[in-house]
């Protein structure tokens, strides 16, 4: 979805989100051979993804999905919602991506390696903090999933 379509559909949310996918994008389209822009496939949008990244070494794309929540250090993932499972374990995306465009950072992980994680320490509050759970990047516990960019 455009920027526009995200604003109005979900608010002052929707419009920081869209202004990290757009940031995103341009970051990503610098790095990798090719960026496959998934926000208007209705399909792709459910699954959780917003981007395919590839370089020409790799045999296959990888999928992600952009979450502009990123403060300092800090970000949040949506553990559960209304007592089910929250994009954290229904997104079919390979990587999450947390960009923070105001500082011009974002940090990522492959989301198979840090469900495992979180399913290890049981980090998180559930529906108690609406379903949401804070993590912090610089936390020694992910030091070997979460990775910084720019």
């Amino acid at each position: 979805m455009s920027t526009k379509q995200l604003q109005e559909k979900f608010g002052a949310s929707g419009l920081k989100g869209g202004k990290a996918e757009e940031w995103l994008f341009s970051k990503l389209d610098a790095v990798y051979d090719q960026v496959i822009d998934l926000r208007e496939d209705w399909k792709a949008q459910t699954d959780g993804i917003d981007f395919g990244i590839k370089k020409d070494t790799w045999h296959n794309a990888y999928y992600l999905d952009c979450k502009g929540n990123l403060k300092g250090s800090e970000f949040y993932i949506e553990y559960e919602q209304s007592y089910k499972p929250g994009w954290f374990w229904k997104s079919k995306s390979d990587r999450i991506y947390h960009v923070d465009v105001a500082n011009n950072k974002a940090c990522w992980y492959s989301l198979p390696e840090m469900r495992q994680a979180i399913s290890q320490i049981n980090c998180c509050i559930g529906p108690m903090n609406g379903g949401l759970c804070k993590l912090d990047a610089n936390d020694k516990k992910f030091k070997n999933i979460i990775q910084w960019m720019w």
